[in-house]
């Protein structure tokens, strides 16, 4: 599991070290704009993003680096969930290092986990379904399937 976190965290270092190197995207204009303005609802998107750039805004602050913080470690987070997935699937050390590889090296998710937009956590999401689901399935745990709802 060494390895796969290794992966994970150079994904993350490759993003924070590039999350200044190209100025602001104009979705992330629109969002820092949702941001000043909540709601419930917005015609375009839901309103997860909207506050999830507000927490990062009034956290971190305005710059690039705080503003993309979080989408890198999505980032890093779906690396290191896909080893574990390879792991709960019966896996070896090379099969978990191979597909945390694997999900690192995909070029949308290099796009998606530089810029913080709804895309970012996405595949996050619908990567803790897929373990919930696999879960419940391997171990006949009836809890995992509300976690994959």
């Amino acid at each position: 599991m060494k390895i796969v976190l290794l992966i994970a965290g150079a994904k993350l270092l490759f993003h924070l070290a590039t999350a200044g190197r190209y100025g602001i995207f104009r979705d992330e204009l629109y969002y820092l704009a949702c941001a000043d303005h909540l709601a419930w609802g917005y015609v375009d998107q839901p309103p997860l993003i909207a506050l999830i750039v507000w927490i990062a805004r009034h956290v971190f602050g305005d710059s690039l680096l705080g503003l993309r913080l979080l989408p890198a470690i999505a980032g890093a987070a779906l690396v290191w969930l896909a080893g574990v997935l390879a792991r709960e699937m019966g896996g070896g050390r090379f099969a978990q290092a191979l597909a945390a590889l694997s999900v690192a090296c995909v070029p949308i998710y290099l796009v998606f986990n530089h810029w913080i937009t709804m895309n970012a956590f996405e595949p996050l999401i619908w990567m803790l379904c897929i373990w919930c689901i696999l879960r419940a399935i391997r171990t006949g745990d009836g809890r995992y399937w509300l976690g994959a709802c």
